[in-house]
């Protein structure tokens, strides 16, 4: 009887187990399609900075010099964020990743309001409401995730922390996703529409990532000493 206990007991382990590893293997996945994505973002929307040919720079041009601290901003966020999620990195070095978690909170925080500017001086009504929701949003995940950690509640701070992540990326995945032809092709009206969905089911995959666990992490201990 004990020995079927202990079977049971340990079947759950086995399949949390394979579960956090294919977790983990789909995390790799999705990190290296995020880089295959920013530099084709790089290519194909930013392309402008360089060559002044591109059509975009004359939109642009009016508030040039303001795009500066709001993609140096974005992109700080965008390189840091990988590493501040890595339990490796942050066991390995905790000084280190304190130092790069005020950059990344920092960069949050310069290209949300420098979005937030921009889009009030320079874009449609539809674009610009988008625009400061996501910036709201985006802080607001951001410094939640500063305060659950200055009060030492380190769960909540990595939860905030994806959440924040995950609006970052949406600076990556929305540009790839309007580059698609049929999306394209929706015209330029579609925008907000398009912009709007893809920030919601980031945000409902992410909770669903976080509460992954807590869903398929094996079944209830009650379930197991009963059928001990």
């Amino acid at each position: 009887m004990a020995t079927s206990s202990a079977v049971v007991a340990r079947r759950p382990q086995s399949r949390f187990k394979y579960a956090l590893f294919s977790l983990l293997g789909l995390i790799y996945a999705l990190f290296s399609l995020l880089g295959l994505m920013f530099l084709f973002v790089l290519w194909n929307n930013e392309r402008f900075i360089i060559d002044h040919a591109h059509p975009d720079w004359t939109y642009y041009f009016p508030v040039r010099y303001l795009l500066i601290p709001h993609g140096l901003g974005g992109l700080t966020a965008l390189l840091i964020g990988p590493l501040q999620l890595s339990s490796r990195f942050r066991t390995k070095h905790v000084r280190v990743h304190r130092i790069m978690g005020g950059f990344y909170i920092g960069g949050i925080t310069l290209a949300a309001t420098m979005g937030s500017y921009i889009a009030t001086v320079h874009s449609s009504a539809p674009l610009r409401v988008f625009t400061y929701v996501t910036a709201i949003t985006w802080l607001l995940c951001a410094w939640t995730a500063l305060a659950s950690v200055l009060k030492g509640n380190y769960q909540q701070h990595r939860q905030w922390m994806i959440r924040s992540y995950a609006v970052t990326t949406l600076f990556v995945t929305a540009r790839v996703v309007l580059a698609v032809p049929i999306i394209q092709r929706l015209g330029a009206g579609a925008s907000a529409q398009v912009l709007w969905t893809l920030l919601v089911l980031s945000l409902v995959f992410t909770e669903f990532g976080l509460a992954w666990r807590s869903i398929f992490g094996g079944r209830p201990a009650s379930r197991v000493v009963a059928a001990s």
